[in-house]
């Protein structure tokens, strides 16, 4: 019997949110809103939007002073979080270290620091110019849920970063996102990554008006090279699937509402 409660599958969250520019205290509300209620449906793994907690554009609105000032409270609130709801919780914010990145920090479901990725392709240009990119792969252990690659939105473009995560050892990977439809938008790199590694790509986008229109913006799982699932919505939503990890498969799809 206790085999096959090892064997389960494990529910995911993919927070699919519309975090506002410069708000981090809305932002922090509406992510530990969803957190728990990830977690009230049983998630094991709660994964977050590119920078929820700053908001894509907050730059121009509050400055960057307050990214190490409020750090330590920041991380303690992230922390408390994570173990209260007893899951991972995969957090998209602006850190504070030698320099300013834009980073995805796992804390565990004993509310500690499991490690970080710092975005590696990040603008050079307008809303992400505060940030300095991040030089290495990232791969982060979550328990029984498997060893994740880490990616920040565009990272995945890289085809020399997706190779040097997957060279790490992994069982999925993992991207937070802030990547609106477009011009410049995703055109296929997930579906690659899942591809060249094979490995299935899980992608938590957001929704929302930010300095972008993301209300198209698309959360999705890929694998084989290919999409299986997507989800996008004006409003934002919890999006569950379930991970095996044994056979390395993502299924049951199911967008539900945040409320």
């Amino acid at each position: 019997m206790s085999h096959a409660r090892a064997e389960a599958p494990a529910t995911l969250a993919l927070l699919h949110l519309a975090p506002r520019p410069g708000e981090i205290g809305h932002n922090k509300r509406l992510i530990g809103d969803a957190v728990r209620r990830a977690a009230s449906l049983g998630a094991r793994l709660a994964v977050t939007p590119e920078l929820a907690v700053s908001g894509y554009g907050f730059r121009d609105r509050i400055g960057t002073a307050w990214i190490a000032e409020g750090q330590a409270a920041l991380l303690e609130w992230a922390g408390d979080l994570a173990r209260q709801a007893n899951l991972f919780l995969l957090l998209g914010t602006p850190e504070a270290g030698d320099h300013l990145f834009n980073s995805m920090i796992l804390f565990g479901p004993d509310g500690a620091r499991r490690g970080h990725h710092r975005k590696v392709l990040a603008l050079k240009a307008g809303s992400e110019s505060w940030s300095t990119a991040g030089d290495r792969a990232t791969v982060v252990a979550a328990g029984d849920i498997g060893r994740l690659g880490l990616f920040v939105c565009a990272d995945m473009y890289s085809e020399r970063l997706v190779g040097e995560t997957a060279e790490q050892g992994v069982d999925l990977l993992v991207s937070s996102a802030a990547w609106a439809p477009g011009e410049h938008g995703p055109s296929g790199e997930w579906e690659r990554a899942s591809l060249r590694t094979g490995r299935p790509v899980l992608v938590c986008n957001r929704t929302g008006v930010d300095a972008l229109d993301f209300t198209g913006a698309r959360s999705v799982a890929a694998a084989g090279g290919s999409l299986t699932f997507a989800h996008a919505s004006a409003e934002a939503a919890l999006v569950l699937v379930d991970w095996e990890r044994r056979s390395r498969q993502l299924s049951n799809w199911r967008p539900v509402p945040c409320g």
